[in-house]
């Protein structure tokens, strides 16, 4: 029936509507476009307004970023300049992480993943630029192109570290899981698949040593423009690996030494996804117990006026007062930063 048939296109259409989870390649072809106009929008706003402290690092608004992502969804590039995203700068930079984040295949692929790991241990650096290169060049034509154009964007943003506190470091923490995994972290069950905390750990330093390579010679690795290469010289999709990545050529990868073995227990606590530490200037921390006296620890939350007052006031009974010892020993020497 036609009203059947009405619905059957509408169906077919929504499938084509889609951005977020959508394969890269599948998604430029549908969309005739060489980069996802997703990641073209948030750059632009990114760039006009996003010279802000911790810009990629924190999180927006979680209401506004489902917005956004319906509005991609549906095929509308979103007026970006609405009062709501302007108030609310980090859900763009969100956004453009979450349309990384949940790529089928990420965008440097499951399948290329051994070698980036390979190439970047490497210990020369003009060699490892030139692995490092040839494995790039094995990306499909929409991936090289998309992280190209990231990777410039990242490196004018990492030119404002002063005013957001991300230099290079700090922007390859923070994008480096959504760029680059292996595809033993697919799974949910991690026990099941073996893949503890160790490996979680050197899978989190591969990716982020990766992506901070890429950024810091953007100019060495793209100075070719992929349109003038022969298209038989770069592959169009890559085939999907039969198997897993096993333990065995995960921990060889890596630039330094891990046990060939690894029992339960061994190594540091599992981390949570996406964890990053990121380094921020001395004039931005606050509350910090480094180099202060041990007993100042005591006095957290008076004011400096108070405590003053209360030593004069307490200095003349100190010798008619008897101290009650600690009920351990080990309680006095327990306390952080101490100090002679």
């Amino acid at each position: 029936p036609p009203r059947a048939m009405r619905r059957g296109r509408r169906k077919g259409q929504a499938k084509e509507k889609v951005v977020f989870g959508c394969d890269l390649v599948d998604h430029t072809t549908n969309t005739n476009q060489e980069i996802p106009q997703v990641l073209r929008s948030c750059t632009e706003f990114v760039e006009e307004h996003g010279i802000v402290d911790g810009i990629y690092r924190l999180s927006g608004i979680s209401s506004n970023i489902q917005k956004l992502r319906n509005e991609f969804d549906s095929q509308k590039e979103p007026d970006l300049n609405k009062e709501v995203y302007l108030q609310d700068i980090h859900c763009v930079s969100s956004l453009c992480k979450a349309y990384f984040r949940e790529l089928p295949n990420p965008l440097l692929t499951y399948q290329l993943y051994d070698k980036f790991a390979d190439a970047i241990a490497v210990q020369l650096e003009e060699e490892r630029l030139v692995k490092i290169k040839e494995v790039l060049e094995e990306l499909p034509i929409p991936h090289y192109r998309t992280l190209e154009f990231l990777m410039r964007h990242l490196v004018r943003m990492a030119s404002h570290a002063p005013q957001t506190n991300m230099h290079s470091r700090n922007l390859a923490i923070v994008w480096a899981p959504n760029l680059l995994r292996c595809a033993s972290s697919k799974s949910k069950d991690i026990e099941t698949t073996g893949f503890n905390g160790t490996a979680a750990f050197m899978e989190v330093r591969i990716q982020s040593i990766v992506v901070e390579f890429i950024l810091m010679h953007v100019e060495q690795l793209f100075e070719e423009d992929p349109k003038t290469e022969p298209q038989n010289k770069r592959r169009k999709s890559l085939p999907i690996s039969p198997s897993l990545q096993s333990d065995e050529s995960f921990f060889r990868a890596l630039p330094f030494n891990v046990p060939n073995s690894i029992s339960p227990g061994d190594g540091p606590l599992p981390m949570r996804p996406y964890h990053a530490i990121i380094e921020v200037s001395e004039n931005k921390r606050k509350g910090s117990l480094k180099g202060r006296k041990w007993k100042s620890i005591f006095n957290l939350g008076r004011s400096s006026n108070e405590t003053k007052k209360k030593g004069k006031s307490n200095s003349k009974e100190k010798e008619k007062v008897n101290l009650r010892p600690a009920k351990s020993m080990d309680s006095l020497s327990s306390v952080p930063y101490v100090q002679d």
